[in-house]
């Protein structure tokens, strides 16, 4: 392993949460990328503890030496603080580096004017079974990708399950159906689970198979191309109110969706 052209390159990550976490296990998991060649800076100073002694990586609580360290730098810093993380911490930064941003709701021209110069940039969606490389990861691409920048972003991001090439007027809607979209399933197991115990089945095995039940639905969506309402109808019995339940998830997404949009409306006002 680490044979390939990610293994040879360092990666930093500006923010050391969840969403980084998710990403660095899945390098680690992987065998993808040494932990030595992943840094990871943080102004908590007992998170990096914590990360450092997890995953044996760098770290540091200066946004410059993550600049300066990674051939590859991912900011994963909350959406309100992108802008100045960039022009206080990032100008370092040069065209043979490739930026990669995490930011909800944060547009790459916003990105590449607090840079002031023509680096590489790819905005992407992060998705948290990526962690396991079974990721939904939509991306855009600045003004200044190269086919070069394009080619290493997608080593970095196949990594992570299925990269899909997006135009960036769709990005808010796909951080709603993508990112915020397993907060709509993780619910569904966990009812199935706990309606199943009470019906007598062990707790673990029920969670496997709610769970193993919606990723065989799903595959039968994306194998057959069909219409989820002609392969509902391949069920006689049915006994949920759909309409219902549509409404509810016709709910979630609009109010993420209107959520991530006045999100971007604050930050490039």
């Amino acid at each position: 392993m680490y044979d390939g052209e990610l293994g040879k390159k360092r990666i930093a990550f500006i923010g050391a949460g969840i969403i980084a976490e998710v990403f660095i296990t899945r390098m680690i998991d992987s065998k993808a990328v040494m932990p030595i060649s992943i840094m990871a800076t943080d102004v908590n100073p007992t998170r990096l503890k914590e990360i450092e002694q997890k995953f044996g990586i760098r770290t540091s609580g200066d946004n410059k030496a993550a600049a300066d360290f990674g051939d590859i730098v991912v900011i994963a810093v909350p959406s309100g603080i992108v802008k100045a993380v960039l022009s206080e911490s990032c100008q370092s930064l040069d065209p043979s580096q490739l930026l990669i941003s995490f930011a909800a709701a944060v547009p790459t021209w916003l990105i590449e004017a607090a840079l002031f110069k023509p680096v590489p940039v790819i905005r992407v969606i992060p998705n948290t079974p990526s962690m396991i490389g079974c990721g939904l990861n939509p991306y855009c691409t600045g003004n200044h990708t190269s086919e070069q920048s394009m080619s290493l972003a997608k080593d970095f991001l196949n990594l992570f399950g299925d990269p899909v090439s997006v135009e960036e007027k769709s990005m808010n809607a796909y951080t709603a159906l993508t990112a915020i979209g397993p907060t709509y399933f993780f619910p569904i197991v966990k009812a199935l689970r706990e309606v199943s115990v009470k019906l007598g089945l062990d707790a673990s095995e029920a969670q496997t198979a709610a769970a193993l039940t919606m990723s065989g639905a799903a595959e039968l969506v994306l194998k057959t191309g069909r219409h989820p309402e002609d392969l509902n109808l391949m069920i006689s019995t049915r006994t949920m109110n759909e309409e219902s339940l549509e409404n509810i998830f016709s709910q979630a997404l609009t109010d993420a969706y209107a959520k991530v949009d006045r999100l971007e409306g604050k930050l490039t006002q």
